[in-house]
């Protein structure tokens, strides 16, 4: 726990402590000028949350009261996703208000460049565009930040990345008569200026009363600088030399600091600078629209201010990933190519060896042609012995039908057509039989013998039947 954090600061809240009977003090997340703000967790839901309390010695001053309730109000009207949510709003026993929020984890734009120096141009524009949709909102609802800086931008790592914040609208002006303020008709006193001196427009310095949302075009403005170079558009140790830097002084070119730096986003710098808001792009809308114009043609944008410049852009991360899609796809193709080349010839020269190959065959079978073939022997005959002196008639259109006798060998066989013998009918006496009137028995003849067969008509050699 921080030294800041005692007894006689904020009494009470330790770690530890309750508050509201809901929310456990854990630990301090940071201190301002008017409040401190607190890790908490939600006892019922087991969640955790952030507290925002005023310091004890301010509670006193209504005013300051005031203008925390007005913040959680303010901050209470708007659902877009770069506003922190306020879930809760009470006070504490001594009076002192306190709103509860969303927790967020990550860490402000303000540490990012001090750790880094300066941030890559197309993550500078990225954060000033989701700063711009943040304060779209806002100011439809008539509510001009005033206190717009680094360190109120929160870039919190959420499951969808990381997702810039817009914090601490504690001394917002609200330019409308529906939101309740309390007591006081307004929340700064006249001749006071309020806002961080690095990030004010000309106008908050002289504490105008008709200042409106173009305050908070000038505040991106410085912030967008700071981000690309590390260094405010206007510095100086004395407040009052700054002041007249910021009223009297143009802005810087963004050339002073970088080796190349994009007329077009510089243009949009300058213009957010202008001394008359009349002269600045008119609404955070329009803004963001020519940041993001400037986004979609980064490149083009870059490649001219290298160009002009005559020195090579510092590689991005962004724009050094973009080729290494297409190199990757290119060496892909190279080496597909290669690979089907080198197949295509492999099977050309395949086809070439086999037609030389059967080319050296045909003219070898051609000089030196292939003896002739022996010619088998006869097959024996496999009928049994005891066929040969069976009676058998071969028709004479059978022996037509075998095949001529040619030069080539072999001949195909063709088995012969053979007619089946039907034996010759034999005559024989019919019986008689005595027929009486007395039935008797009938008396059997024995048949003649058939006469034995001893010639077959046109019977031809068994080697002839075949062929051979």
């Amino acid at each position: 726990m921080s030294a800041a954090l005692s007894a006689s600061t904020i009494a009470g809240l330790q770690p530890g402590s309750i508050v509201g009977n809901k929310y456990r003090i854990d630990g301090l997340l940071g201190e301002g000028g008017m409040g401190l703000v607190f890790s908490a967790t939600h006892l019922e839901l087991d969640a955790p949350v952030a507290i925002k309390v005023v310091r004890d010695e301010l509670a006193k001053h209504e005013e300051i009261a005031s203008r925390l309730l007005f913040e959680a109000r303010a901050v209470a009207r708007m659902r877009g996703t770069h506003i922190v949510r306020i879930l809760d709003v009470a006070r504490l026993p001594s009076g002192a208000p306190y709103f509860v929020m969303e927790r967020l984890h990550g860490q402000d734009l303000g540490t990012l460049i001090t750790e880094r120096g300066s941030l890559p141009v197309s993550a500078s524009v990225e954060f000033l565009i989701q700063t711009c949709e943040a304060l779209n909102e806002a100011h439809a609802l008539g509510i001009v930040h005033r206190d717009l800086k680094p360190e109120n931008l929160f870039l919190a790592n959420t499951p969808e990345g990381v997702v810039l914040k817009v914090l601490d609208f504690g001394i917002s002006k609200y330019l409308g008569n529906s939101l309740k303020r309390g007591p006081r008709s307004t929340l700064t006193k006249a001749g006071a200026a309020v806002g961080s001196p690095y990030y004010m427009s000309p106008e908050q310095m002289r504490a105008s009363p008709d200042l409106d949302a173009r305050a908070d075009i000038w505040s991106l403005g410085a912030i967008l600088f700071e981000a690309l170079t590390g260094h405010c558009p206007f510095e100086s140790e004395s407040n009052s030399i700054l002041c007249s830097k910021v009223m009297v002084d143009p802005a810087p070119s963004l050339r002073e600091y970088l080796k190349v730096a994009p007329a077009a986003l510089d243009a949009i710098i300058h213009r957010c600078l202008e001394k008359e808001p009349a002269a600045r792009f008119q609404s955070s809308e329009e803004l963001g629209r020519a940041l993001r114009n400037y986004a979609a043609h980064a490149t083009e944008y870059e490649r001219e201010a290298t160009t002009a410049s005559g020195v090579e852009l510092s590689p991005e991360a962004p724009h050094r990933d973009r080729w290494t899609i297409p190199a990757l796809i290119a060496v892909c193709v190279l080496l597909v190519g290669t690979a089907a080349a080198a197949w295509r010839y492999s099977s050309d020269s395949g086809k070439r060896s086999v037609a030389s190959l059967d080319g050296q065959v045909d003219q070898s079978f051609a000089r030196h042609p292939p003896p002739p073939l022996p010619l088998p022997a006869p097959e024996p005959s496999t009928l049994p012995r005891k066929a040969k002196a069976l009676p058998m008639a071969v028709a004479p259109a059978a022996a037509a039908a075998l095949p001529p006798k040619t030069e080539t060998w072999p001949v195909p066989l063709q088995p012969p057509v053979v007619e089946p013998m039907v034996p010759e009918p034999v005559e024989s006496a019919p019986l008689e039989t005595a027929v009486s009137r007395v039935p008797a028995a009938p008396i059997a003849r024995p048949a003649a013998p058939l006469p034995p067969v001893t010639h077959v008509e046109n019977a031809e050699p068994e080697a002839a039947r075949y062929g051979l």
